[in-house]
This record gives C-alpha cells, structure tokens and sequence, in this order.
C-alpha cells in the first residue's frame, strides 16, 4: 500500500535507500498482514463481499489508479458513456477488493465438496487431461484468475503458475504461502524458461497470464490498438506440440466461480513459420479476451496502463480531464 501512498518520485528516492526500503515494506506488512488476518477470520462468503466494498473505497482513494481504469475501460468499450465508464471502475475496484479478500480462503476451491467452483469443458473428453498429457493455459486477469489452477487441481492436473514477484520480499511470501493451497507449482517470472520446459517434458502444465502488457514483447491488436504482449505460450505449445487451451474465469454470487477451458487453439496458417504462428495464436488469444472482457467488464483487473500511455492519451480523453 506505501507504493500507492506515496508519489512516484519519492517512492523511488525511498527504494534507493535500503533503511527506507525497509520501513516501506514495513508499513506494506503490517496494513496488508492485519487486512487479510481479519478476512481470514470471516466465511469466505462475508470476506469476498466485505472485500469488494473494501476495493470500492481503495478506487475513491486511488483517484489517478481511477483514472488508469477508466482509461483502459474508455479503450476497450468505445462509445460508452461516462457514466457508464464510471460504474464499471467501480465494478472493477469491488472486484479487486473481493480478489484480494479471498486469497488466504483460496484452499478451500481445490475441495469438489464445497461446490465453489463449475468446471466446465469445451470439448466432451478433452485430451489434455490425460495423464501425462503436456498443455500450456492461457488466461485473463478476470474475476478471481487465481481459482484456474484450482480447478486444475480438481481435474488431477498439474499446473506450473508463472507469477511476477512483489517488490515487497514479505508480502510476496505470504502470497506464495496462499498461492500453494491451490495445489500448483509457481515460477517466478525472473526464473526463465527452465522450470515450463522442463514441467512440459514432464507431461505436466504451464499456466500463464497475458493480458498485460509486457516490455519487450511483440505488439499485438487488443481493442484495436497495439498492446506489447508476450508469445511465450505460443511459442511453448508450438515447440512441444502441446494444446494451447484459453482458460476463463466468471464470478457468480456468494464467491463462487465457473472456470471454462476453450478448445485449444491452432494456428490458421500450419504452413507458416513458427514466428508468424507464436504471433497468429497470440493474436487468437487477446481476440478471447476481448470477447469475455466486453462480456464482463467489471470483472477485469485493469488498475495499470494495460497499453502505452501514448496509446491510451491518443485513444481517450481520460488524462485530459481536469
């Protein structure tokens, strides 16, 4: 939370010294430690919803965190009205509120028994859940993402989540504790490739998130305007020979959740070079998010520039407004 509170220019004089590193992540620990301890000591159903008026607070606060929501909501939904782009920040705040209510409640989706989460399945017998069976995930950061690997864990496959680490030490530890009762595997992003080779050699399944924008990636139409985006799942499923499955997430009343694999995508030209199919199957995979995010638009993460500043000042008139 410090690096919200702070400006930007005094978050990085604080991050060059060491002892002010550590009084912020200090601070981080001890807001965010007794936020999730209260939620931990409500039912799931009281803390996702507590959470999400928790996150419509945070986004009247975060007024230029606001301001970046709106901008990638003006984006992606063209000729919607203010007002409109208003409620659904709001929307999008709850529903990051409520996300972050249920992580220390995130073992209890791996339990069928609970009835939390609707797995459903494309294809009627879908072969990537074969034993042995290597597959790489593809999804969005919509409602509650992390449950994917959840149901993951119910269909009896085991999945390699790629995550970005907190610059927060501390926290990013006890995000890892609640990330583990989801019963997958977790790779820094920081780690390379070793770990998603290795695990599809294994017959098992790396899980990826790629809605973001990523420096240095390849440029790829989302909305109609160019996001940097990373080719690696495409690139991973090429080399293997291994099914590229999108996976969406929806959120439904009392924090339940269905989680839907697609059809693995293919490339529309086979005759091509690997390059042109890695960037074909990417583009294949934002046109599926494009589809669930304008389903749903209240349900997707989008506190960052999802695209360049360029883009979203030359595309809207959100950072134009006093």
């Amino acid at each position: 939370m410090a690096k919200f509170i702070l400006g930007s220019h005094l978050r990085h004089k604080a991050l060059e010294s060491r002892a002010a590193s550590n009084l912020l992540w200090a601070i981080d620990l001890a807001f965010v430690g007794a936020v999730v301890g209260f939620f931990r000591l409500l039912p799931l159903r009281w803390s996702s919803a507590l959470g999400a008026r928790f996150g419509r607070f945070l986004g009247r606060v975060f007024k230029n965190r606001t301001r970046h929501v709106r901008a990638n909501l003006t984006l992606a939904l063209p000729g919607t009205p203010p007002d409109e782009i208003d409620r659904l920040a709001g929307d999008v705040w709850a529903n990051a509120g409520a996300v972050f209510a249920e992580y220390p409640h995130l073992a209890k989706y791996t339990d069928p028994a609970r009835g939390l989460l609707r797995i459903e399945t494309v294809e009627p017998d879908p072969a990537y859940c074969r034993p042995g069976t290597p597959v790489v995930f593809v999804a969005a950061h919509l409602a509650n993402w992390e449950v994917a690997c959840a149901a993951m864990t119910q269909m009896g496959i085991r999945s390699h989540a790629l995550y970005a680490p907190l610059a927060n030490p501390w926290l990013d530890r006890i995000l890892l504790r609640y990330r583990a009762r989801l019963g997958c595997a977790t790779i820094s992003r920081d780690a390379g490739l070793r770990a998603f080779l290795q695990a599809l050699r294994q017959g098992e399944a790396p899980a990826m998130i790629i809605d973001r924008r990523v420096e240095g990636g390849k440029p790829i139409p989302f909305f109609g305007a160019d996001k940097d985006s990373s080719t690696l799942p495409a690139g991973l499923a090429l080399r293997f020979g291994a099914p590229l499955v999108p996976v969406q997430v929806e959120r439904h009343p009392g924090a339940r959740f269905i989680v839907r694999f697609h059809a693995p995508l293919v490339p529309r030209n086979p005759e091509a070079d690997t390059d042109a199919q890695a960037l074909d199957l990417t583009r294949q995979i934002h046109e599926r998010f494009e589809d669930w995010i304008s389903a749903r638009p209240g349900e997707w993460l989008c506190t960052s520039k999802i695209w360049r500043g360029a883009v979203l000042r030359a595309k809207t008139n959100v950072y134009n407004e006093a």
